[in-house]
């Protein structure tokens, strides 16, 4: 009994050592997944670039209304509702993954002169919109901004998704599940594994990013007009990502590539041919354009629960700041 006891024993270390070594191996990737995804995707600042004042972005004050509205888990979201002289259709704008929408709002007077009336708007945790950025609170607030601009936007005018950068991806997640005429994606990555091998080609970093904000899967069962604009040269997200994204699309298509243009530069390279190519685009949707059904399973696992957690304790200060302050 003895020496069977000690077998099982032995059996029992054996068997839980590489137990041990898996489940640590899956926390640090875990781990890793997480710095990369915050660290590399979400650099918010709650400062403005020059200050609040849409005349100091060449967008006329007197055409800019300024709202906040508020999510379902009670986060308040700021934005600006910019209205073109001789709107031809209106959009929502997910800006990109740094500073907030003043960082972006130089783009908005060549949409305002491509016809656009443009919801351009902060993600949680961006500018002045309350909360803190996560992968599922930020496709949340993008799908809040869509349904806020169908109440807003006129009613007459076809409805367009823009998404520049990671806020092409995030224009890509909404889609799925609010329905819109149109999506313009500009300088937008294909998928996190490949982001992931081009910005670290010596670090397996691709085998951790996990496939959240996948475009390109969402592209293969796209069904309204797509266009797409990139940089020839971007140093961040590669041409040939938008080469994949276009050639993926079974959808009405078009594709501007600006010739040397890098990653945030294109407005100032080409701005009359990407007015004109946009105009172009939104003036040649159908009057009824066709509605989007893509079925997208909802975001689930630890970053729900880790999301829903810190929800619970935004709303806890925000009834009792009292109890809070310093």
């Amino acid at each position: 009994m003895k020496h069977r006891r000690e077998g099982l024993g032995k059996w029992l270390e054996m068997a839980a050592t590489p137990a041990l070594v898996g489940v640590a191996t899956i926390l640090a990737l875990d781990v890793a997944r997480r710095v990369f995804r915050h660290h590399q995707l979400f650099c918010p600042s709650p400062d403005p670039l020059l200050t609040w004042n849409p005349d100091d972005y060449g967008i006329p004050r007197d055409r800019v209304s300024e709202e906040w509205f508020e999510t379902p888990d009670g986060e308040m979201l700021y934005g600006w509702y910019c209205r073109a002289e001789r709107p031809i259709a209106s959009a929502v704008f997910c800006h990109g993954n740094t500073g907030n929408l003043t960082t972006n709002a130089d783009v908005i007077p060549h949409l305002l002169s491509s016809g656009f009336n443009v919801l351009l708007f902060d993600y949680r945790g961006f500018g002045k919109s309350t909360g803190h950025p996560s992968f599922t609170g930020i496709t949340s607030d993008g799908i809040t901004a869509a349904r806020f601009h169908d109440r807003i936007r006129p009613k007459h005018l076809p409805s367009v998704l823009y998404g520049y950068s990671l806020g092409g991806a995030v224009a890509a997640q909404v889609i799925t599940r609010h329905p819109f005429d149109a999506l313009v994606l500009q300088s937008t990555f294909t998928n996190l594994p490949d982001l992931a091998r081009f910005t670290f080609p010596r670090i397996p970093l691709h085998l951790v990013t996990g496939d959240f904000f996948d475009t390109l899967s969402v592209l293969r069962k796209l069904e309204v007009p797509l266009l797409l604009i990139h940089g020839e040269n971007d140093e961040t997200c590669p041409s040939w990502m938008a080469q994949r994204l276009y050639d993926a699309c079974p959808a009405t298509k078009r594709i501007e590539i600006v010739r040397e243009g890098l990653h945030k530069d294109l407005f100032i390279r080409d701005a009359d041919g990407l007015t004109w190519a946009i105009h172009q685009f939104v003036s040649e949707l159908p009057h009824t354009a066709r509605r989007v059904s893509i079925e997208q399973p909802p975001p689930t696992g630890i970053d729900f629960f880790v999301d829903a957690f810190f929800r619970s304790v935004r709303r806890h200060l925000r009834r009792h700041p009292a109890q809070h302050a310093l």
